[in-house]
């Protein structure tokens, strides 16, 4: 195997220090480490296979193609003394050639769907290696579904690790998930799970970091809402909660009727997480998803894209769709929301659920004079546009979608727009760290249930990471209590 380079040492954080500590002194027992978005996982994940346990075989698993070019990126030539000791298994390399890198490189950064196939090939290529690094290796967890905890192919993963020094990384591990059990829905703590198929680990957690220096590393990040005043949106939305209502209403009377109850009594997700399972009449299982989708389309797109969606014979019933059409406006009030914020900062991220708003955002924002840049799933070089947005001063905003923003770090943003809310409180979270603190405001449509949405969520989110996270008093709905840079 090939020799490691020298290069220019890094001096570790008193709390990176503790971590790497705890570490040589659990050697060969299983550790999760909970270290929130921005404090040095790949730091700690260098310090580990160059300098702590530099005499190990490391496997680092990354859990898609683009953290694995920025985790090489990083160990090889930010931080060093790596060089040619490291290889990667990804789709890129060609099969012949991945037996290869697991004999000849020290450290292998490797997807997991790669290295399950060539484990499964060949397990006994893993067995010269001492330790197997997961980062995010809360990715791992099944959100929900059947009877599976795991994502594909950690189920099968886990076992071929099994003998190995597991060293697991996470942002965030204080979430739960659904698992349904024949007929039974279980929601259950992610740890419990990964507990589960890795037994006996020690939890290194945020907690444990206070009696360090980490409150000097931490950057908060605060939230506010700001309302959004549209009368024909409130209207809509206030028909579809009463049309949830009674639909609801409906299927809880026919499992009542059938003895089925509580197969949704303990948690109100249950509702929704086993709907395609109850045994209440497909009509009403339609019916109810499609109003909780239709109501998230007016929350999320521009007023004139939701006429179309309002053409089923239902719906017809409770809507004059002729004039829906003629009296929602063609822009979005969120979108001169957006326009009012951005303009008061020099760099603004926008994040939004769907291209159309995304068009309509750039649309709106670039008539006004802003520069701007836009990143979506058929964005085809979104370096090159993350490049302009960080580093031309003329490029003011940037605009993605879900999918386009994934695997970002923002820390040149000054102001985060969230303009429509998920119920998830880690993806939520997860998204607000993008920006590695700062200011994020959340856009909600006033007096619906959108706005009550988002005020459950900031009580969630402060739960949960209460180290870096606050919310911002009640702001004024034109946005002019938020505070500028």
């Amino acid at each position: 195997m090939d020799e490691m380079p020298q290069h220019e040492e890094y001096t570790p954080r008193g709390y990176q220090e503790y971590i790497l500590q705890r570490l040589e002194g659990l050697r060969g027992r299983d550790v999760l480490i909970e270290l929130d978005c921005g404090l040095g996982k790949r730091f700690i994940t260098h310090q580990i296979v160059a300098e702590r346990f530099a005499d190990a075989r490391a496997i680092i698993i990354v859990h898609s193609s683009s953290s694995l070019a920025e985790t090489i990126q990083y160990l090889r030539d930010e931080y060093g003394r790596l060089g040619d000791c490291i290889g990667e298994l990804s789709s890129r390399v060609p099969s012949k050639r991945r037996a290869y890198v697991m004999r000849e490189k020290r450290v292998v950064v490797a997807t997991p769907q790669v290295l399950a196939s060539v484990l499964t090939d060949d397990p006994s290529l893993i067995e010269p290696f001492d330790m197997v690094i997961i980062n995010e290796v809360d990715k791992m967890v099944r959100r929900h579904g059947d009877s599976a905890t795991l994502v594909y192919p950690w189920s099968h993963l886990v076992g071929l690790i099994r003998n190995k020094w597991v060293i697991a990384m996470s942002g965030t591990i204080r979430d739960d998930h659904a698992v349904l059990t024949g007929e039974q829905l279980e929601i259950r703590d992610e740890l419990t799970t990964l507990r589960e198929h890795l037994p006996d680990l020690e939890l290194i957690a945020m907690e444990d970091l206070y009696q360090t220096d980490v409150t000097d590393y931490l950057r908060p990040t605060l939230l506010t809402v700001v309302t959004v005043t549209d009368d024909h949106i409130r209207a809509i939305s206030t028909v579809l909660d009463e049309l949830l209502a009674s639909t609801k209403a409906e299927i809880v009377a026919e499992l009542e009727e059938g003895g089925n109850l509580h197969l949704i009594e303990g948690d109100p997700r249950r509702l929704y997480l086993m709907i395609e399972r109850l045994p209440v009449r497909d009509e009403l299982k339609g019916r109810y998803t499609g109003l909780l989708m239709l109501r998230k389309f007016v929350f999320a797109m521009p007023p004139k894209s939701l006429v179309r969606k309002f053409y089923n014979d239902y719906l017809q019933h409770y809507f004059d769709v002729a004039a829906l059409r003629r009296s929602l406006p063609s822009v979005s009030a969120k979108v001169t929301k957006v326009l009012g914020l951005a303009v008061r900062y020099q760099k603004t991220v926008v994040l939004t659920s769907y291209v159309e708003m995304v068009r309509q955002i750039e649309d709106v924002l670039e008539k006004a004079g802003l520069h701007v840049v836009t990143v979506t799933g058929s964005t085809r070089d979104k370096g090159a546009v993350l490049r302009r947005f960080r580093e031309d001063p003329q490029t003011r905003v940037l605009v993605m979608s879900p999918v386009g923003e994934r695997d970002l770090d923002l820390p040149q943003a000054d102001l985060m727009v969230v303009c429509d809310t998920i119920n998830t409180t880690k993806t939520m979270y997860q998204k607000f760290k993008r920006t590695r603190g700062g200011l994020v405001v959340l856009l909600a449509y006033s007096g619906t249930s959108e706005e009550k949405k988002v005020r459950r969520l900031f009580e969630r989110v402060l739960e949960r990471y209460p180290w870096s996270t606050a919310v911002l008093g009640a702001v004024d709905k034109d946005g002019s209590g938020v505070p500028e840079k």
